[in-house]
C-alpha cells in the first residue's frame, strides 16, 4: 500500500471485486477511447476474483504492480488505477506505467499525485533506473500528467497500440532515478 496527502493506492482484494466492476461499468464509455478493447471479463466478478489473487502474486514476485486509486476520505471507493508492469530487471532496471481515471474525478490533480508517488515507489523501493509511459498525442490530460511528473518526451512512435481497436500513434516518455545509487543495476 502507497499512501499520498489525499490517495491510498493498493492492491484490491476480495472484497473489492464489487467495486472494481462499478469502477468498469460506470466509466465504461470514457475508459474505452484510451484503451484496447473491453472483453467481457471486465464485468465479471469471478474473472475479477482471479485478478486480485494474479497481482497478489506478481508484486510479490516483483513483476507488477497493478493498483487501485481510493480517496483517504473515501476509502472504499475507487477512482482509478495505476500500474507498474513489463518490469526488466539486469542492465536495464526499467518498468512501464499506465493509468486511469475516472470521468468524474478528472481535473483534481489526482493522477499527478499518483504517478508522482509510484513513480518514487519504482526508484526507491524496487531500485528501479528507469520508468516509461506513453499517450496518445489528443490526449492532452495524460500529457500534462507526465510532464508535470517530471516524465521527458522522447519521440513518437505510429501505431503504437492498439486502442479500442485501431492501430494508435503514441507520443513516448520517460524519467530516470535522480539518484543513480539507488538503482540496482
Amino acid at each position: 500500500m502507497i499512501e499520498t496527502e489525499r490517495l491510498t493506492i493498493r492492491l484490491a482484494d476480495a472484497a473489492d471485486v464489487p467495486e472494481i466492476i462499478r469502477y468498469y461499468r460506470d466509466n465504461l464509455d470514457h475508459l474505452q477511447a484510451w484503451s484496447p478493447a473491453f472483453g467481457l471479463e471486465l464485468l465479471d466478478p469471478p474473472s475479477w476474483v482471479e485478478q486480485v489473487a494474479s497481482r497478489e502474486r506478481e508484486l510479490a514476485h516483483g513483476e507488477s504492480f497493478r493498483a487501485f486509486l481510493f480517496l483517504r476520505s473515501s476509502p472504499r471507493h475507487i477512482i482509478g488505477n495505476i500500474n507498474l508492469t513489463l518490469v526488466v530487471r539486469g542492465a536495464a532496471q526499467s518498468c512501464v506505467l499506465g493509468y486511469n481515471l475516472a470521468a468524474a474525478e478528472q481535473g483534481h490533480g489526482y493522477m499527478t499525485e499518483a504517478v508522482r508517488r509510484v513513480v518514487q515507489f519504482a526508484f526507491v523501493d524496487w531500485g528501479l533506473h528507469r520508468v516509461t509511459a506513453s499517450y496518445m498525442p489528443r490526449n492532452e490530460r495524460s500529457a500534462r500528467v507526465l510532464e508535470r511528473s517530471g516524465f521527458q518526451v522522447e519521440g513518437r512512435a505510429p501505431g503504437y497500440l492498439c486502442i479500442n481497436g485501431r492501430w494508435e500513434d503514441h507520443i513516448l516518455t520517460a524519467i530516470t532515478n535522480p539518484d543513480p545509487d539507488q538503482a540496482s543495476g
